[in-house]
């Protein structure tokens, strides 16, 4: 997985422009190391693997708050990394 295949999926799966790719590639380079196969599936192959942490999917948040993929996948990152905060952001409906 590089940078320039993450971008590449970014603008042209989820229509990110180039400028918005390069921001998340930076942010998507830094997952937990749990998520980086997840991130890899999507990247590679544009499989959207599901991944449960604190009670939340990915693919849950993904649907309920009408996110890309990508996004939901840095939203279960902060799970990971700040579950106490970003389990009360999402409670209350990520505002």
């Amino acid at each position: 997985m590089t940078n320039q295949n993450i971008e590449k999926s970014l603008v042209e799966r989820c229509k990110y422009t180039e400028k918005q790719a390069s921001l998340l590639v930076k942010e998507l380079m830094q997952v937990d190391l749990r998520l980086i196969p997840v991130l890899n599936k999507w990247v590679d192959d544009g499989i959207e693997t599901d991944f449960n942490v604190y009670g939340f999917t990915l693919l849950e948040i993904k649907s309920r708050y009408n996110m890309t993929y990508p996004a939901a996948l840095l939203t279960i990152d902060w799970l990971v990394k700040d579950p106490k905060v970003a389990t009360e952001a999402i409670e209350h409906g990520l505002k």
